[in-house]
Protein backbone atom coordinates (compact mmCIF):
# COMPACT_ATOMS: atom_id res chain seq x y z
CA UNK A 1 0.00 0.00 0.00
CA UNK A 2 0.98 3.40 -0.66
CA UNK A 3 2.45 5.56 2.26
CA UNK A 4 0.00 8.44 3.03
CA UNK A 5 2.74 10.28 4.17
CA UNK A 6 5.12 9.77 1.33
CA UNK A 7 1.91 11.12 -1.01
CA UNK A 8 1.52 14.20 1.42
CA UNK A 9 5.11 15.68 -0.17
CA UNK A 10 4.60 13.93 -3.80
CA UNK A 11 1.86 16.10 -4.73
CA UNK A 12 2.39 14.34 -8.70
CA UNK A 13 2.49 10.62 -7.05
CA UNK A 14 -1.20 11.75 -4.99
CA UNK A 15 -2.39 12.59 -8.52
CA UNK A 16 -1.36 9.88 -10.32
CA UNK A 17 -3.15 7.69 -7.65
CA UNK A 18 -6.60 9.41 -7.14
CA UNK A 19 -6.51 9.75 -10.98
CA UNK A 20 -6.02 5.84 -10.71
CA UNK A 21 -8.15 5.17 -7.84
CA UNK A 22 -10.99 7.58 -9.84
CA UNK A 23 -10.60 5.71 -13.31
CA UNK A 24 -11.51 2.06 -11.16
CA UNK A 25 -14.42 3.57 -9.56
CA UNK A 26 -16.03 4.91 -12.58
CA UNK A 27 -15.79 1.35 -14.26
CA UNK A 28 -17.46 -0.16 -11.34
CA UNK A 29 -19.78 2.64 -12.07
CA UNK A 30 -19.98 1.29 -15.50
CA UNK A 31 -20.62 -2.00 -14.32
CA UNK A 32 -23.41 -1.56 -12.07
CA UNK A 33 -25.29 0.51 -14.58
CA UNK A 34 -24.77 -2.24 -17.01
CA UNK A 35 -25.98 -4.74 -14.62
CA UNK A 36 -29.12 -2.78 -13.30
CA UNK A 37 -29.89 -2.51 -16.98
CA UNK A 38 -29.67 -6.44 -17.70
CA UNK A 39 -32.11 -7.24 -15.20
CA UNK A 40 -34.46 -4.40 -16.23
CA UNK A 41 -34.77 -5.94 -19.68
CA UNK A 42 -35.15 -9.37 -17.84
CA UNK A 43 -38.19 -7.66 -15.86
CA UNK A 44 -39.31 -6.42 -18.96
CA UNK A 45 -39.64 -9.91 -20.79
CA UNK A 46 -41.56 -11.25 -17.72
CA UNK A 47 -43.53 -8.81 -18.31
CA UNK A 48 -44.05 -9.00 -21.99
CA UNK A 49 -44.94 -12.51 -21.08
CA UNK A 50 -47.29 -11.82 -19.15
CA UNK A 51 -48.71 -9.55 -21.28
CA UNK A 52 -49.15 -11.95 -23.95
CA UNK A 53 -51.29 -14.22 -21.73
CA UNK A 54 -54.11 -11.26 -21.69
CA UNK A 55 -56.52 -10.77 -18.87
CA UNK A 56 -57.43 -8.50 -16.92
CA UNK A 57 -54.05 -7.00 -16.33
CA UNK A 58 -52.36 -7.55 -19.40
CA UNK A 59 -52.35 -3.57 -19.90
CA UNK A 60 -50.99 -3.00 -17.15
CA UNK A 61 -48.49 -5.40 -17.23
CA UNK A 62 -47.23 -3.97 -20.97
CA UNK A 63 -46.95 -0.49 -18.84
CA UNK A 64 -44.27 -2.13 -16.97
CA UNK A 65 -42.30 -4.11 -18.93
CA UNK A 66 -42.25 -0.17 -21.38
CA UNK A 67 -40.90 1.28 -18.08
CA UNK A 68 -38.42 -1.77 -17.69
CA UNK A 69 -37.42 -1.23 -20.93
CA UNK A 70 -36.88 2.55 -21.13
CA UNK A 71 -34.95 2.17 -17.33
CA UNK A 72 -32.98 -0.43 -19.13
CA UNK A 73 -31.95 1.24 -22.37
CA UNK A 74 -31.56 4.64 -19.75
CA UNK A 75 -29.11 2.26 -17.54
CA UNK A 76 -27.46 1.07 -20.54
CA UNK A 77 -26.33 4.70 -21.92
CA UNK A 78 -25.31 5.84 -18.09
CA UNK A 79 -22.70 2.66 -18.47
CA UNK A 80 -21.37 3.95 -22.15
CA UNK A 81 -20.98 7.42 -20.00
CA UNK A 82 -19.00 6.20 -17.49
CA UNK A 83 -16.73 4.29 -19.81
CA UNK A 84 -16.31 7.46 -21.92
CA UNK A 85 -15.37 9.08 -19.08
CA UNK A 86 -11.83 9.00 -19.31
CA UNK A 87 -8.56 10.83 -18.35
CA UNK A 88 -7.87 14.41 -19.47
Amino acid sequence: MVDPETDSHDPMRRAERVRAQSQALQQQLAKAAEEVAEVEQEVARVHWTLAAQGGPQAEEAREHAERAEALAAKERAEAERWRATGPD
